[in-house]
């Protein structure tokens, strides 16, 4: 029997559901609400495996730093933020910038998919130069240092669709193990993934799978 934690910051209904489905398999499971409880790392350790859910993947990514096992650890959660990453592991050419010199140079064909270096929410398509510029002076106003390097990926104007993936996905599996995330939220832009949350809410639907894939990391 396997102790786990699961980490969230509510009480949803698919962190009870995905918890009773572990529980069915004979684990241990408990669970801890961020916004109501502190997390303590010496207690987090003595669980086997620590799973996190709809929070903020940056604050998950600063826990996992401290846990011994979570089933998308640190270097996993780093993998998936980092957009330049993502786009290596699926052989995308992509150009980096950070000033308008470097965005006017580069800005000879377009439209172009326009996304911040690591995972922030802040792509979108641009295909002008003073379009690019604008969002890059927007950026910079930030002051969020993960927002100052931007990348600009050759991709048509396209509408995003939001794609729940576990590492048994037949399409979006491989990138995933690549990555040694277990599972994920992707943004999809023409069939590239340009964005990856590793730690989203899972859907009432995929409750099953991911406690599965949750479950044979346990063993």
């Amino acid at each position: 029997m396997a102790r786990l934690l699961i980490v969230s910051d509510s009480s949803r209904f698919s962190v009870s559901k995905l918890a009773g489905e572990l529980a069915s398999m004979g684990n241990q499971v408990t669970q801890l609400n961020l916004d109501n409880e502190p997390f303590n790392q010496r207690l987090a350790n003595n669980y086997d495996l620590v799973v996190f859910t709809a929070i903020n993947p940056y604050t998950a990514l600063s826990i996992a730093l401290t846990v011994s096992r979570s089933i998308n650890d640190a270097v996993g959660m780093l993998n998936s933020l980092s957009v330049v990453k993502l786009l290596k592991e699926q052989g995308i050419e992509y150009e980096l910038v950070a000033g308008d010199e470097a965005v006017k140079r580069v800005f000879t064909k377009g439209p172009y998919y326009f996304n911040t270096a690591w995972s922030l929410g802040l792509g979108g398509f641009v295909d002008t130069v003073e379009g690019a510029r604008s969002i890059l002076e927007y950026r910079h106003y930030l002051k969020n240092p993960l927002s100052l390097v931007s990348v600009l990926v050759h991709i048509s104007n396209a509408q995003e669709s939001k794609v729940f993936a576990t590492v048994r996905h037949e399409r979006y599996g491989e990138v995933l193990r690549r990555l040694n995330v277990q599972f994920a939220e992707l943004t999809i832009v023409n069939g590239v993934i340009v964005e990856a949350n590793p730690t989203p809410e899972v859907p009432l639907g995929s409750v099953r799978e991911v406690a599965e894939v949750i479950n044979s990391n346990v063993k």
